[in-house]
């Protein structure tokens, strides 16, 4: 008799912390189905290549801002996108190139794994996000990461966000995120990506 009882209360905590686990899940889904993060990979991690993709960051941030301006969710941003990605893939090479920089780069959209990422007024979980990468060279430098829609990277390049975006991110996801940053994790250890 004792032990259906411990077999019972070990069955129902499993399935709530299964159910927890499922429903912090779902919104971290439901913030990276409302995102384009952007990954922009340096070279190498020497001080020169780590401002070169500074610079490229603030490259790409320009070229996307009037084409993704005005657009209402992820779906409308990819189709903006996708007609333009060898012509921002040209555009960053030829600012490599007028630096004197003889790298190649790789641009493409991707779904990738993310680690929880805190900015100076919003933070995003852990998890699988479409994204934007950028890689100069051989991209083993540090990264730079962020948000290209919503238009939040402008801001955090700068060191700051928009207030009113900051209130869209951060209310209901702040307490969660180091669940969603473990499910992540396991996801993406996992699924071997």
């Amino acid at each position: 008799m004792k032990f259906k009882r411990l077999e019972i209360t070990l069955m129902l905590t499993l399935a709530m912390l299964f159910t927890y686990a499922a429903a912090v899940s779902h919104e971290q889904n439901e913030i990276a189905n409302g995102l384009l993060r952007l990954h922009v990979v340096a070279n190498s991690d020497s001080a020169h290549d780590q401002q070169i993709k500074l610079i490229i960051r603030d490259e790409v941030l320009e070229f996307c801002a009037p084409l993704l301006g005005g657009a209402q969710n992820l779906t409308e941003v990819q189709a903006r996108l996708c007609p333009h990605m060898q012509e921002l893939a040209n555009h960053i090479q030829q600012t490599l190139w007028q630096m004197g920089q003889q790298e190649k780069v790789s641009v493409r959209l991707a779904e990738e794994y993310y680690p929880t990422r805190d900015y100076e007024t919003f933070s995003l979980p852990a998890g699988e996000y479409p994204g934007l990468r950028i890689t100069i060279g051989e991209g083993k430098g540090h990264n730079w990461w962020c948000v290209v829609f919503p238009a939040l990277c402008t801001e955090a390049a700068a060191g700051q966000a928009k207030p009113s975006e900051q209130q869209e991110l951060t209310p209901n996801y702040t307490l969660k995120f180091k669940t969603a940053e473990l499910i992540g994790e396991l996801r993406h250890h996992f699924s071997g990506k």
